[in-house]
């Protein structure tokens, strides 16, 4: 790398390789080799063009490739920056042994299942020991699976077709089966500004091209996803309306009325992501209540009862279901037999209600933590979230803040890994409150956090 006036960054490209990959491949490879760091500034596109002697046209593809890579983030009138992290990873927890108290998992509240879960084998190994637990299942469920899902289902207010149910291994791997079946690689997907590290991440392997719509108080804003749709074409939208992570909005129930009528109109498939939706006691009506044949619901256990019950249920469009259910089958051939039985089974005796409402109790003490803690800032919170919405004062960016906390024993998600578009003006830090065992240290960490807001750390 040879260094042009004011030091700008000029990278050494692969003669090889299309100009706009050797630029975005340079920052990689620059980033892995200590010349490019979280946080700087890359040169303005016109300069670097000019420095390269090359067309504009070549530098904003390669800054719009690096972005989709993960490599860079940008904002309008600020610039193009080098990101924090790996953008590919999704979070996972640290674990009480580790040094860095982990605010970026969005994992459930901490509560100990072992008393049901004990019982509940003993109660398998009773009555449902057999072949059928342990071989392949005909069309990836049992029969006797579908009719709790259903049960569960219509407890989040869906109504359901039994021909449209499918079984999944958790919401993620619903969302990833649904982008399978109904979009290409290339194609434009509509999803709220902020969105789950999950669906960016999910996106790009799929070389799918996530656009963000604008959002408020009362979540994402209509006129605007019509916009968009109407814009770019798009066929599929990915959308999070219920305590919506990161922002914890719930799309207003008028919102919701006319979501589904463009839906109808349109038609545009709308993936409603409710994978928060069973914390809420009477959640919203849901889209696929309001337009069945235009939503594909998705659900699971993992954020509401038990992170290890790797089951998460699909009511579609019964014309569709042989679509998800074959994505379903290339991406992991089906859920596992035990384990969907072991949901229908806390489906139908309750253990799944109790256990939310365990958790809803232990999240509710850590909420009034981070509520306390962090009172003299800007903070969204939920009784019933998994985590806090921190919005930043200035001059603080999130991946700022991100790589300072970093240095300081703190890990947080900051909005810029959140956020749809590399154009995101947003600064904000999602604080998921689960993924720390220790309340002790939870409090550590949501103490430190207010420290370096105010200056003292």
């Amino acid at each position: 790398m040879r260094q042009a006036e004011a030091n700008m960054w000029i990278p050494e490209l692969d003669p090889s390789r299309p100009v706009y990959r050797a630029i975005a491949e340079a920052i990689a490879q620059d980033m892995v080799r200590g010349r490019l760091a979280t946080g700087d500034k890359l040169p303005p596109q016109r300069d670097l063009a000019r420095a390269l002697g090359l067309n504009l046209s070549s530098v904003t593809k390669a800054y719009k490739l690096a972005f989709e890579l993960g490599l860079v983030n940008g904002e309008i009138g600020r610039g193009t920056y080098v990101r924090a992290g790996d953008a590919s990873r999704i979070p996972w927890p640290s674990g009480e042994n580790q040094i860095s108290i982990d605010f970026a998992s969005n994992f459930p509240m901490p509560l100990d299942p072992s008393e049901d879960v004990v019982q509940l084998c003993q109660d398998m190994a009773r009555y449902d020991v057999g072949e059928r637990l342990f071989e392949y299942v005909a069309r990836g469920a049992a029969n006797d699976d579908i009719s709790p899902a259903a049960l569960w289902l219509e407890g989040l207010g869906v109504p359901t077709r039994l021909d449209g149910i499918l079984l999944t291994s958790g919401a993620i791997n619903g969302v990833f089966a649904c982008l399978l079946a109904l979009a290409k690689a290339g194609e434009t997907v509509l999803c709220e500004e902020l969105t789950s590290p999950g669906l960016v991440s999910c996106a790009r392997m799929m070389g799918l091209k996530l656009v963000g719509v604008p959002m408020d108080r009362d979540g994402m804003k209509i006129d605007a996803f019509e916009r968009i749709a109407t814009e770019t074409g798009a066929r599929v939208a990915v959308l999070n309306p219920t305590l919506n992570n990161p922002t914890l909005t719930d799309l207003s129930p008028d919102r919701r009325e006319r979501l589904a009528a463009f839906a109808l109109r349109s038609g545009i498939m709308i993936v409603e992501d409710e994978v928060y939706a069973p914390l809420l006691g009477t959640p919203p009506k849901p889209l696929a209540a309001l337009a069945p044949d235009a939503v594909c619901y998705v659900t699971s256990f993992s954020k509401a009862v038990l992170p290890g019950l790797r089951i998460g249920y699909i009511s579609a469009p019964p014309l569709i279901a042989e679509r998800l259910r074959n994505a379903i089958r290339v991406s992991t051939w089906m859920p596992s037999p035990m384990l969907a039985r072991l949901a229908s089974r806390w489906v139908r005796d309750d253990t799944a209600t109790r256990l939310i409402a365990k958790r809803r109790a232990a999240g509710r003490e850590r909420i009034d933590l981070a509520r306390r803690v962090l009172r003299r800032h800007a903070l969204a919170s939920r009784d019933d979230g998994l985590h806090v919405w921190l919005s930043l004062p200035q001059p603080w960016r999130g991946d700022e803040f991100a790589t300072y906390a970093r240095a300081r024993g703190l890990t947080v998600m900051p909005s810029q890994d959140l956020a749809a578009n590399s154009t995101s003006s947003i600064q904000a830090l999602r604080l998921s409150l689960g993924a720390e065992p220790s309340l002790e240290r939870l409090e550590q960490g949501l103490s430190r956090i207010d420290l370096i807001l105010r200056g003292r750390e």
